[in-house]
């Protein structure tokens, strides 16, 4: 296989590294160049609708004081008042004065007076010569006299019945004592005002928007086709984007067609009308994008210097390291060599050290050619030995049968016990049978009892399914030991030992307790400690319960558990149990 030099490695991490750099902070540099475009257009936006809105209230206050002109003339005032049935010459003089009234104003396409005393609608639409007169009831329910009732300044905006109409604008003449509406005017006029307002410091593709304050669209500058769409931008729905002050500094966002476009808005002071402005993304961020590109060149011709400067850097500071490999490959080879690699103190001391390892490895392999030789001696040594246990063997048993020639049967009994529990412990597998181990634990206690008579009783209480379970060797011997070692310490002369071994579908069961002096609380505790910790316990101690527990955790893992419970005093005694799985594991099982 094929490997790549460090060099290389490094040349590629390097190259990454600052890929990923210059790529973050273009993207970084980018973002927030735009998010500066943004701001600045959207700042720049909402102050040129204030100044469109400022204009556009002057407008309204304009036609305000030309819908109130009657009431300047007490006579026709007072006709308006009245709510006696008006003579055929108070109709005429009022549909003359009307008549004046729409031809003052160049931008007045239609003009009605309803006089809600008199029930009469006095005026002319846009389609219409003359000014008429006519029956009128019902005026409760027009959008305008509603509108005017709740509004504080006695006007309202309304869309226009005319298509090319701006608007229709409708004000309320008043009876000063209660205030109620004695008459509405209502006019239509022309878009030449807000047209005008529109083309004043309007970018090429801005589209401005006026809306009533119920969110009807009056007037835009976007072409016919994306009229429909303008109309959902609904200024009551958007109503709290007019009322907090943050909407000058957060962007919003409106999609026309294909094409994204940055919202800024505005309201009146009276909050009756609502003024947008619409400016294509793409031409706020026209001027960003070039110097994107622009930056983008620069970051490339950066990023290839800086490589190729990585490059040759690390290709420097790296050959040291190719001299290094080339010394190995001969000493590898068998030849003698000698690092001399200079240029800073870490090569000197990497020289050095190969310099030093290769005399090491010449003086190590002087040393394996004597360490083969002593091998071949020990397994010599090792064939010769194998004749003594079998020596051992039938030493015991020439002794044994000469005891029973001589009738000293106890002596024979020992003897052949301890022969056998010494070839169990040699020559058994690691793991056997309980009903084998339970014979060496039979031998064992019949060697104590010759020392100890009936100062010992052991009984045993063992389930004969749980003959046949795999148990590792001389693994019940060490509990009985610990029984008989402790429990006569001090005064002591006799203990009596209970063995009971049961087992369920999981586990073997070995429990042994005693009745002897028992263990004090404080070397319980550092038994268990030492089960925790697992440490072997001093090969001086006395008792080998955590020898048998870490041996058994090598075997079985954490599947096993040793438990002591123990009392001193009056009525002392100790109980330690253990449990084997009987599962196969770590190549114990049945």
């Amino acid at each position: 296989m094929n490997q790549v030099p460090l060099w290389a490695e490094f040349t590629l991490f390097l190259a990454v590294i600052m890929m990923l750099f210059t790529t973050v902070l273009s993207y970084y540099i980018y973002n927030r160049e735009q998010n500066r475009n943004i701001d600045a257009e959207l700042k720049a936006n909402h102050s040129l609708l204030n100044l469109r809105m400022a204009n556009m209230e002057d407008y309204i206050n304009a036609l305000s004081g030309f819908a109130i002109m009657p009431v300047y003339s007490s006579d026709f005032y007072a006709m308006l008042l009245t709510k006696d049935p008006l003579d055929d010459v108070s109709v005429e003089s009022i549909r003359s004065t009307v008549h004046s009234y729409f031809y003052t104003r160049s931008d007045v396409l239609s003009y009605h007076m309803y006089l809600l005393n008199q029930k009469l609608n006095i005026g002319r639409n846009s389609r219409a010569e003359v000014v008429r007169v006519n029956k009128a009831h019902g005026f409760q329910n027009m959008d305008s006299y509603k509108q005017c009732l709740e509004n504080p300044k006695n006007y309202a905006l309304l869309p226009p019945v005319d298509a090319s109409a701006l608007m229709r604008f409708a004000h309320s003449i008043i009876q000063i004592e209660d205030r109620s509406i004695v008459a509405i005017v209502e006019f239509e006029v022309d878009e030449s005002s807000i047209a005008y307002l529109a083309s004043q410091n309007a970018g090429p593709r801005e589209i401005i928007c006026l809306y009533n304050g119920d969110g009807d669209l009056l007037y835009t500058t976007a072409p016919e086709s994306e009229k429909a769409v303008l109309r959902g931008f609904s200024a009551e729905e958007n109503a709290s984007l007019f009322l907090e002050e943050e909407t000058v500094s957060r962007p919003v966002y409106r999609m026309l067609g294909e094409e994204n476009y940055l919202l800024a808005r505005t309201k009146s002071n009276d909050g009756e009308l609502y003024m947008t402005s619409l400016v294509p993304v793409a031409d706020v961020l026209s001027q960003v994008k070039q110097t994107r590109r622009f930056a983008l060149m620069i970051g490339v011709i950066f990023l290839f210097f800086a490589v190729l400067a990585a490059h040759m850097l690390i290709r420097y500071l790296s050959a040291p390291l190719t001299a290094l490999v080339q010394y190995q490959k001969d000493f590898g080879e068998g030849r003698a060599v000698t690092s001399r690699l200079g240029r800073s103190r870490e090569s000197a001391e990497l020289s050095r050290s190969f310099n030093e390892m290769t005399s090491r490895i010449n003086a190590l392999v002087q040393k394996n050619y004597v360490a083969e030789l002593n091998e071949k001696n020990a397994k010599l040594a090792a064939l010769e030995a194998q004749v003594n246990p079998h020596f051992l063997y039938n030493t015991l048993q020439a002794i044994g049968t000469e005891a029973l020639l001589n009738d000293q049967t106890s002596i024979y009994k020992m003897l052949t016990g301890l022969a056998s529990n010494l070839r169990y412990s040699i020559k058994a597998e690691n793991v056997v049978p309980l009903s084998d181990e339970l014979k060496y634990v039979d031998n064992y206690i019949m060697l104590q009892q010759c020392r100890m008579g009936s100062r010992l009783q052991v009984n045993m209480m063992i389930e004969p399914e749980a003959l046949s379970a795999p148990i590792p060797k001389i693994s019940v011997q060490p509990l009985i030991e610990n029984s008989i070692l402790h429990g006569m310490e001090g005064d002591r002369d006799s203990i009596r030992i209970l063995l009971t071994i049961r087992m369920s579908t999981e586990k073997l069961y070995i429990q042994v307790s005693d009745d002897g002096v028992g263990i004090p609380e404080e070397k319980v505790e550092e038994l268990r400690q030492n089960f925790k910790s697992q440490t072997l316990a001093d090969k001086n101690q006395s008792i080998g319960l955590a020898n048998l527990y870490n041996r058994l955790l090598i075997l079985y893992g954490d599947q096993i558990d040793l438990t002591i419970e123990s009392k001193t005093g009056e009525k002392s005694y100790t109980v330690v149990e253990l449990q084997v799985p009987r599962t196969r594991l770590n190549g114990l099982g049945e």
